[in-house]
């Protein structure tokens, strides 16, 4: 099993640059961070009423400032606004961490146009305090508003939500400042099956212990330039509607995954790495048909189901590898486009961050612009509607496999 930095999930696997759609923000609380060794035994405690509604004001500022600096507005700052409430170490980390989103905004605008404003929106859920640290977790809930919609039926922003377990500690004066933030972003462990026992060896290596064998090469990446202005869409692209070919529907697909990407589905399983989880969900719902069952036929690449239980699911449903060559080669339910602008609407898009022949990511079509835009939903971290062409700029050295579905 290859491991890469933890922390970082399937959906964002880049550690050279922060992205906002994880608002990373992993900071050394510094010296000051910590408490007294006198008070390091205490009981933790729910926090007072007050001191819940005070952290909650401070997280909101905080994961609102980090959403602008993204922005337009926030690109064009000559210097980062960063949290007046946080320790000095903290500061100094936002500080180029805010940088970096700024410069990631500038990015997009010069890819896509950019986004116009971010609303930030905070759920706050368990808070406790031990000594002089306090504990908060909450939701972030935000929307990237893209400027310049032309039409109804093209969405207004990208969205995501993201689970954070922030900390904060006393200052000089006795008042609470915000000294870390750990985002809740998935495991750190990509693995070509979908869940534990992380013992096990992911198929399609040499050691593997399940799967098909010799299955040959990959086949080519698929293209990432834009076709010139004007070119027609095909036909499933220019109704971007409804049409049961192969007994699929597309529309069934794409309303499954605007409903589950913020709060997934009750009646499946959530896993740390849950992008192709999600997307199993939405095949099924817009007519795949489960193939084998139980706990033998698991790993196999020509089953694909999900069961009750972790060991009774085939890695096919929830590992991006083992998706990719159910769906490609042994079921042949997906066709392989030669271009990423080709995708429609329930289309899949899958990732290989490193160009190491793992995939790592899969994400389904939910908008579309003809060969204009095209917006990607996923979970891990949840995002609904992400431009094609922001992804594109972000990981210019990925490799993107398209799927027909």
């Amino acid at each position: 099993m290859r491991k890469i930095a933890p922390g970082l999930p399937c959906a964002l696997l880049t550690a050279a640059v922060l992205t906002l759609t994880t608002a990373v923000s992993a900071s050394a609380a510094g010296p000051s961070a910590s408490p007294p060794a006198s008070r390091s035994a205490e009981e933790s405690r729910p926090l007072a009423a007050a001191d819940v509604q005070d952290l909650t004001g401070i997280a909101r500022a905080y994961l609102r400032q980090r959403a602008d600096s993204v922005t337009l507005a926030g690109a064009k700052r000559l210097a980062p606004v960063t949290p007046e409430r946080a320790t000095p170490a903290l500061k100094q980390s936002l500080a180029k961490e805010f940088a970096q989103l700024a410069e990631q905004g500038r990015a997009y605008e010069k890819a896509s146009g950019g986004y116009s404003r971010a609303e930030v929106a905070v759920t706050p859920g368990k808070a406790e305090q031990k000594g002089d640290r306090a504990t908060l977790r909450l939701t972030e809930t935000t929307s990237l508003l893209y400027p310049n919609v032309r039409s109804a039926d093209e969405p207004k922003a990208e969205e995501y939500t993201l689970d954070h377990t922030l900390t904060f500690t006393r200052d000089a004066a006795g008042a609470w400042v915000l000294a870390s933030d750990r985002p809740d972003i998935g495991t750190g462990d990509v693995t070509t099956y979908n869940t534990p026992p992380r013992t096990e060896q992911p198929t399609g290596d040499a050691g593997d212990t399940g799967g098909t064998k010799n299955e040959g090469p990959r086949p080519a990446a698929s293209g990432t330039e834009r076709p010139p202005a004007g070119t027609p869409a095909d036909e499933k692209a220019k109704t971007g509607k409804s049409a049961l070919a192969a007994g699929y529907d597309y529309t069934a697909m794409v309303n499954y995954a605007n409903r589950y990407w913020q709060h997934p589905n009750g009646a499946y399983r959530t896993y740390g790495n849950d992008c192709t989880n999600f997307v199993s969900q939405a095949m099924k719902a817009g007519g795949w048909k489960k193939k084998g069952s139980g706990f033998f036929d698991r790993k196999d690449r020509d089953k694909w189901y999900y069961g009750d239980h972790t060991w009774t699911t085939s890695y096919t449903w929830g590992g991006a590898e083992n998706w990719f060559w159910f769906a490609r080669k042994y079921s042949q339910r997906a066709k392989p486009l030669s271009n990423v602008w080709q995708m429609a609407l329930g289309d899949v898009l899958q990732a290989d961050w490193d160009r190491d022949n793992t995939i790592d990511h899969t994400m389904i079509v939910t908008g579309f612009s003809g060969t204009s835009e095209i917006y990607l939903t996923y979970h891990t971290s949840n995002t609904h509607n992400r431009k094609l062409t922001n992804l594109l700029a972000k990981y210019p050295h990925a490799w993107w496999y398209a799927h027909r579905t």
